[in-house]
């Protein structure tokens, strides 16, 4: 399946080319881009898969699936008191945050995007939704993040994708607009910022981690908005730099800046 999705998406499959040759340059041969591609074709082959599976599955059966580390770093911000932010990227299996973070640690308010197919965005929305976790969509973001952080729910955003309104950051290693609404949130709601990230060990199987926490109230300078927004660009790079297999590489994600590479 995903070989036959790798070579019909040609368009998708030419811009996670670009991004690669954008980032990589020399450093990796043609033939490991190519693996990597492919790889990342599997990996959404993948989550259909087990969004399918997993809705057949019990608390105690979808938790199973789950390996977690560093797990005292949300756990001291829910002891201490503090409000949540989490932010991660379209990396490993994503979507296991709007499942394992409200069975876990509390209700949860999550942003996503809809899938273009009504039919299935309806079976995504319930899916979602069933576990204690409110969804967001980007149109009615901003109020629906406040609201929750108001009434003590953590909240996700996945910020790995371009946002035209964003502020420059650099991510993996050029120039991007990324949304710097996590920042503001932050300091408006006194927050900590945890990236997480669900790495994938085999199908089903995965490894969530909670990286060191980035807390508002370490920054203080008049440009702390732009020092946040770029502290957390430099934790996702850092991990798909470290996995490049399990990165979705068909974002556009340079195009504000580098748009010719898409050609």
């Amino acid at each position: 399946m995903s070989s036959f999705i790798y070579y019909v998406n040609v368009e998708h499959r030419k811009y996670a080319k670009a991004n690669l040759d954008y980032v990589f340059n020399d450093s990796l041969s043609n033939e490991r881009k190519k693996e990597i591609i492919q790889n990342s074709y599997k990996n959404i082959v993948y989550n259909i898969y087990e969004f399918i599976e997993n809705q057949s599955l019990t608390k105690e059966q979808l938790l199973s699936r789950i390996l977690i580390e560093n797990e005292y770093i949300i756990k001291d911000a829910i002891e201490y008191k503090r409000k949540i932010i989490l932010v991660t990227a379209h990396y490993g299996n994503w979507e296991y945050g709007s499942s394992v973070i409200p069975l876990k640690y509390g209700p949860t308010t999550m942003v996503g995007r809809p899938p273009n197919n009504r039919y299935l965005n309806k079976e995504i929305e319930e899916t979602r939704t069933k576990n204690n976790t409110q969804m967001l969509t980007k149109k009615n973001a901003s109020r629906g993040l406040v609201k929750a952080l108001k009434d003590n729910r953590i909240v996700g955003l996945v910020i790995d994708q371009h946002n035209k309104n964003g502020i420059d950051v650099e991510f993996l290693d050029h120039i991007v607009k990324q949304v710097d609404t996590t920042a503001r949130l932050a300091f408006k709601f006194d927050a900590v910022i945890i990236p997480i990230f669900f790495t994938r060990e085999s199908f089903g199987k995965h490894i969530l981690t909670f990286s060191t926490s980035l807390d508002s109230r370490d920054y203080k300078s008049s440009d702390k908005i732009e020092k946040l927004t770029q502290a957390q660009a430099e934790v996702m790079s850092e991990y798909i730099k470290k996995n490049p297999d399990q990165w979705l590489w068909q974002h556009r994600i340079f195009k504000e800046y580098s748009k010719d590479i898409y050609k």
